[in-house]
């Protein structure tokens, strides 16, 4: 039998065994499949899942506390990326819109401009 805690090693493992702190939670934050695109100091981050439930509390935290910064975050849902649910700032699918990928494309273009117009205006 192999102890999971044994093969851990890292600068916050002292964490679990000191017993003055006493956290409510404890977890590993970790944001996979995102690509970050910056223009005028803007960021768009596109996040890809094929399935809302591979979304865990810690990467849902992460990126909600980026679009209240005021960056932008897609969410595509789907299997293929010839058809995706996209969400725009967080996975809501309630209000989700469907596309294809030139759909997909056509958004992240609208984005662009809406960036290199933005950061040009003071």
């Amino acid at each position: 039998m192999i102890d999971p805690q044994a093969e851990q090693s890292g600068w916050f493992d002292w964490l679990q065994q000191d017993t003055s702190l006493v956290p409510e939670g404890s977890e590993d934050l970790i944001v996979t499949c995102v690509r970050v695109l910056q223009l005028n100091g803007r960021f768009l981050y596109l996040k890809r899942t094929t399935d809302l439930a591979e979304f865990n509390a810690g990467e849902r935290r992460i990126l909600e506390a980026l679009t209240r910064q005021g960056d932008t975050v897609f969410v595509a849902v789907g299997p293929d990326p010839g058809l995706v649910r996209l969400s725009y700032r967080m996975p809501d699918l309630e209000n989700a819109v469907s596309f294809d990928a030139d759909g997909l494309r056509g958004v992240i273009r609208q984005w662009f401009v809406w960036a290199s117009t933005e950061g040009t205006s003071a």
